[in-house]
């Protein structure tokens, strides 16, 4: 008989490093006797992180649309049935950063059918120390609060930009909130897991559900091809209700890569995140914004502004048919 799958959830708050943990777990585990197979659930598009995913990691299936904790736990359920019946993985289930685990865990541990096939279930959470409860919304902070509290493993980064006083804040919260929880590093997380039999238990906490409710509106719009510094002109332009950005552009200024994919959180006003790529097969130019009380139009109207800039500032053929795009794409 077939062993029992482990799944791995990774959660976190908006841009605390889910994805970036795990380009650095995966490559570890591919070709090992439990290969990864990820599923990556995110608002409007989750074809972005995982087109980025990809590059590291045999199987990704996306789930775009809501949480997986509710709103998409129908296509969770589908995506795990659809794993392959001579697939023995570990399953890394990349939660958006808004999901509160609990229902989460609820579903994968007391679902009779999955249960026959999936577990143990473990819990790791990406905590930015930097950011930890300065979010501006109380249910942000409960939400970033739950993810800590349910997980059987934390992982803090960005320790050299918090304060000493910053530092020892999150220590003592994080054992307050669960104290059971082993704090990890992605290397020694990496090491456990390869040891992971169908017989090991994970040491979820049992916190409540915090009765989570969608505050958070996310936007999808089509790019053009753009120069990199306008790019990230753009990107700086948005206010604190903007959570995150995150997309995938052609580049019109660079000899090597052809694409970047980007993103810019609520801790990286003066350096966007630009990964240079090349265009997945497939992948269609986009910009993902999430946050609370947005202006679409403002976003709309930053967009066209920041192109027309640049047609206007560059040579008569550095950037075709903005003028076209523009017409079409951002009314």
């Amino acid at each position: 008989m077939p062993e029992h799958i482990p799944i791995v959830i990774v959660s976190g708050y908006l841009g605390a490093g889910k994805t970036t943990l795990l380009r650095e777990i995966i490559p570890q585990l591919v070709g090992t006797p439990r290969p990864p197979y990820v599923i990556l659930n995110d608002f409007s598009n989750a074809e972005v992180d995982s087109a980025l995913l990809r590059q590291v990691a045999p199987d990704v299936d996306p789930i775009s649309g809501g949480c997986i904790c509710c709103d998409s736990s129908t296509s969770l359920i589908n995506a795990l049935e659809k794993i392959p019946q001579d697939l023995e993985p570990i399953v890394f289930i990349e939660a958006n950063g808004t999901t509160d685990p609990f229902p989460l865990i609820e579903l994968l541990t007391l679902d009779i059918a999955l249960a026959e096939r999936f577990g143990p279930v473990y819990q790791i959470t990406v905590i930015n120390e930097s950011r930890w409860q300065k979010r501006f919304f109380s249910w942000d902070k409960n939400i970033e609060r739950a993810q800590a509290a349910t997980a059987s493993h934390l992982l803090t980064n960005r320790s050299e930009k918090a304060s000493i006083k910053q530092q020892a804040r999150v220590k003592t919260d994080l054992f307050a909130l669960n104290p059971n929880a082993v704090h990890t590093t992605a290397a020694r997380f990496i090491a456990e897991l390869i040891t992971i039999s169908s017989g090991s238990t994970a040491a979820l906490n049992p916190a409540e559900p915090i009765g989570h409710a969608h505050h958070h509106l996310a936007l999808r719009f089509d790019l053009p091809p753009m120069r990199e510094d306008i790019l990230v002109r753009w990107l700086l332009s948005f206010p604190p209700e903007v959570l995150r950005i995150k997309g995938l552009v052609r580049l019109l200024d660079d000899p090597t890569d052809d694409a970047c994919f980007f993103q810019r959180t609520d801790d990286e006003w003066g350096n966007p995140s630009i990964i240079k790529t090349f265009m997945p097969e497939g992948a269609e130019p986009c910009a993902i914004f999430i946050g609370n009380g947005m202006d679409e139009a403002k976003i709309r109207n930053s967009l066209t502004s920041f192109l027309y800039q640049a047609s206007e500032a560059a040579p008569s053929n550095g950037i075709p048919n903005i003028g076209t795009f523009i017409a079409k794409r951002c009314k």
